[in-house]
């Protein structure tokens, strides 16, 4: 039984149909994530990271932007829970020196974080990780359009 399992298994991989043979031996198999898609990861982890610090900061300095922005935290640490990322820990970067401003330089930061993500959508090979980006970017412009509201 191994050894025609193992057989199986050497004519399946050289027929291309290996996760067909493994399914036929009871295996199931599991598709292996493109390195590409891991450095994109890992590279919109970071970036949305810093739009949570971003965020975080503006509520902090400017407490008169904190219950605009406690649902827009609540989002962004949704959306950085979706991509294996953690919350930034310290001192959140400089976000402007009024309440306006902070929500202004928000509203920039998420609009751009929104473009990058459409266009990671495009450049990455998994369906699963293409629908994550595409409903991040959809998100991150929903929250550039309520804190210019706000600023």
């Amino acid at each position: 039984m191994v050894v025609a399992g193992a057989v199986a298994l050497v004519v399946g991989e050289t027929t291309g149909r290996l996760d067909d043979t493994a399914r036929a031996l009871g295996i199931r198999p599991h598709p292996e994530s493109a390195a590409s898609d891991t450095a994109l990861l890992a590279r919109v982890a970071t970036q949305q990271g810093v739009l949570l610090s971003l965020a975080q900061a503006a509520a902090t300095r400017h407490p008169p932007t904190a219950d605009v922005l406690t649902s827009v935290i609540a989002a962004a640490t949704a959306q950085l829970k979706a991509v294996g990322g953690v919350a930034p820990q310290g001192a959140g970067p400089d976000v402007g020196a009024t309440p306006a401003a902070a929500m202004t330089a928000l509203s920039e930061a998420f609009r751009d974080a929104a473009d990058k993500r459409a266009g990671d959508a495009v450049k990455a090979v998994s369906p699963d990780l293409v629908r994550v980006l595409a409903s991040m970017s959809a998100g991150l412009a929903q929250l550039a359009t309520v804190t210019k509201a706000a600023a």
